[in-house]
Formats: structure tokens, sequence, C-alpha cells
């Protein structure tokens, strides 16, 4: 009985049971929707030097998590400071620009955002790129996210830990709306390119997008123009969703132990019976 009982508990282990024992982090609540509220900070590379948003200018930033949430609900709090008790949730982004329509004030122009065939910062490998990757997450319990220095320690901070998730722009989209006093807002729907969390995901349909295609990660954010003489040029943050595919109940995991079980025993028998 008892070799019976740890044969179970192994099944079980195999599918997955316990997992939400494990240490997790970030905590994302299951088969709900999740929002990631988080602040950035930006720069724009004008590759053509022409002093304006134009095609082929590249958007790279950093950003940090400050908070998961649930059914109004705190699951978990980012606590970025020096020395034990670090818990972060950083990435890194980096798009091209597509497209550049002008608008009427108080906008100056709509923009569309598409997947960079380079990395000005090197943070994405050639296969990042081919996978059309736009967003790497990273979770870190060592050192904090730290916006404050150069761009390069910056980014150093937001990607020295161990990758979370990728996404990206197939099948998604990256809209953003410049305004004339400098303010940049955003908003998308990226699918994933790689998933480390150990979760599965749910497409969701955008609330403000009814024509655009049901995505895995939902974002708004909203940046403010700091003039040129930082490390970088805007700042802000926002919000992103995540809906997570529920667990299987205990009950089925169960019952596939048991079977698993079942099943091992019958081979060990008609193995004895050949015989």
């Amino acid at each position: 009985m008892k070799n019976q009982l740890k044969a179970i508990i192994c099944a079980l282990a195999c599918f997955g049971f316990g997992a939400q024992y494990a240490a997790a982090t970030p905590i994302l609540a299951t088969g709900a929707v999740n929002q990631l509220n988080f602040t950035l900070v930006q720069n724009v590379q004008d590759t053509d030097s022409s002093g304006t948003v134009s095609a082929g200018d590249l958007i790279y930033g950093i950003f940090n998590v400050s908070r998961i949430a649930s059914g109004g609900s705190t699951l978990w709090n980012a606590n970025n400071v020096p020395g034990p008790g670090v818990d972060s949730l950083s990435g890194y982004y980096v798009a091209a620009v597509k497209s550049v329509t002008a608008l009427p004030a108080p906008w100056a122009a709509a923009v569309s955002m598409g997947a960079a065939t380079s990395d000005p910062n090197g943070v994405f490998s050639a296969a990042d790129l081919a996978a059309h990757t736009v967003v790497k997450l990273f979770t870190d319990k060592v050192t904090p996210f730290d916006s404050s220095g150069s761009v390069a320690s910056g980014i150093a901070s937001a990607t020295d830990g161990k990758l979370w998730a990728a996404l990206g722009l197939d099948s998604g989209y990256w809209d953003v709306l410049l305004f004339r006093n400098g303010a940049i807002s955003a908003g998308g729907g990226l699918n994933f390119t790689g998933n480390q969390t150990g979760m599965g995901f749910s497409k969701q349909l955008n609330p403000s997008c009814l024509s655009c295609s049901p995505a895995d990660f939902l974002f708004t954010t909203i940046a403010t123009d700091n003039g040129p003489g930082g490390a970088w040029r805007f700042s802000g943050g926002n919000n992103g969703s995540l809906s997570t595919v529920p667990e299987p109940p205990v009950s089925l995991l169960m019952m596939v132990g048991l079977l698993a079980l079942a099943a091992s025993k019958c081979g060990v028998r008609f193995s004895r019976r050949r015989k």
C-alpha cells in the first residue's frame, strides 16, 4: 500500500499537481485575468537622422512590473530594494516604426509599430529577431531594477535575471499616438514567442479594439517627454493583462494518477503471464 501511495504521488507530480506550492515569481491567479502594473523608460533611435519619427526608427526601453492583481486583489508586489528580499519582474523591448500618419491637433501622428530587424543594445539574439520578438521579461531575486543611471546600466538591471517569457508581434499589433506636447499613448496585443512561466494562457479580446485579433498579452502605456538631457528621453507606465488557463481539478489529477498506476500494474502482470 505504501508503494502504491508513492506511485500515485509520483504520477500526480508528473501531471503538475503541487506546482501551485512551488516558489513562484511572479504570482498569477489561475483561470483568471491578471493585471500587471508597470513603469517604463524608453528612447527613440532616429535611424535616418531626420529629426522626426519616421519609418525605420527604433523604439527601445525597459520596464518594471510593480504589482500583479486579479479580481481587485493584489497577488504580488515587487520588492525592488538592494540586499535580501529582492523580487523583481522586469523587461526590455525594442520595435521598429512601420508607418507614420500625420494627425490634427492635439495629436501629432499615429504610428504603427512592427518587429525590429536589429537591436541597438544587443539584448535580442538573431533567433529572437527572427521570431519577431519585441519584449522579453526576466525574474530576478538578486539585483533590483534601476533606471536612474546610464542606458547600459538600466538595461543590465532589467535583463540580468532568469528569462520568464518572450512576446512578439506575429498576429499581434502595437499602435502609438503621438501628441504635440510630447506625450505618447500606446496600446497593443502581443503573443508568446517563448513561455518559461510554467503556466498556460488564453487569448484575450481587446475591448478598445474589437476589430483587433485576440492576443496573449494586452497592454496600454502613457509616456511623457523628459527632454534631451537624461539617459532616457521618455518615462511613464500603465498596465497589461494576461489570462491564465484554469488548472485541472484535483479529482481529475487523482484519476489520471490512478489510471497511470493501474496501467503500470496491468503491464507488469501481462508480462509475467507471457513468461
